[in-house]
């Protein structure tokens, strides 16, 4: 089975819960996860690695949801089985990367930074987005956190279920793209759940409603490292919808899993 690991699961889990999982299933680790990894404090880079299995490809390697959205819109088809995106290489982590003796180059502090730079500005641009979502769901006009949670469980239930609803959103995103960048997005009529334009929208869409649930409408767009880190793990859910199943012990990506593919596994 392949399972989509995210930071949340490997952090709160034991070496032996770990290398168990290995075992008996094929871990996916996204660009998102190896990145989060190297930007996090060192003692907990250090454990995280540690608990990796010390062989050959220990984890399959997938590239970021922009690439493989760039390969759906290049190829004119979807991207998976996910297996199709594994990294064809073979590797081992670097053996100083669990020793704590891995010194990175400038090149590399620089590229992370950078990386971390562009998390705060796509973060930013998310909350932009997610104060418009009721455009799309009139069922959020006004609302204000601590109001009835019928409307965020009605809005999500249409998010995760109706897939006219999500069609013709992405339909309007094709027209709007193609006349401001001239590219041509697949036609509506490909687009299906193994798709990752489509759980992309799914997600992003389900994880406003979230936004708007804990901030309400109104709210001004401030960065907080909470917020940064949400916006990460939406990496995560979108890539698990087209897996087999995910391991998140974070109980909004959990949710969003559990509404989108009730059918596959959950490791939580």
């Amino acid at each position: 089975m392949n399972v989509v690991l995210d930071k949340s699961y490997l952090q709160g889990s034991s070496v032996s819960k770990i290398r168990q999982m290995c075992s008996e299933h094929r871990l996916i680790m996204t660009e998102v996860l190896f990145l989060e990894i190297l930007t996090t404090k060192t003692e907990n880079m250090v454990k995280c690695f540690k608990k990796l299995p010390e062989i050959e490809n220990p984890v399959a390697l997938v590239p970021s949801v922009g690439s493989l959205i760039r390969y759906e819109v290049e190829n004119d088809k979807q991207c998976s089985p996910i297996e199709t995106q594994f990294l064809k290489i073979r590797y081992e982590f670097n053996k100083h990367l669990v020793k704590n003796q891995f010194v990175f180059t400038k090149k590399q502090i620089d590229d992370l930074e950078k990386w971390k730079e562009l998390t705060t500005y796509n973060t930013l641009g998310f909350i932009e987005k997610a104060i418009v979502t009721d455009n799309w769901l009139p069922v959020l006009k006004g609302y204000k956190p601590g109001d009835s949670p019928d409307p965020i469980s009605d809005a999500m239930k249409i998010v995760a279920t109706e897939y006219d609803f999500i069609i013709q959103i992405y339909d309007q995103l094709r027209d709007g793209i193609y006349k401001k960048h001239k590219a041509l997005w697949p036609e509506p009529s490909k687009i299906g759940k193994q798709w990752i334009l489509f759980r992309y929208l799914q997600v992003h869409l389900l994880a406003t409603i979230e936004y708007i649930k804990n901030y309400g409408k109104e709210s001004q767009a401030v960065i907080t490292k909470r917020l940064e880190n949400d916006y990460l793990d939406i990496e995560y859910c979108i890539i698990g919808a087209i897996a087999d199943g995910l391991a998140t012990r974070d109980k909004t990506m959990a949710k969003f899993h559990k509404l989108l593919c009730p059918n596959q596994a959950l490791f939580s």
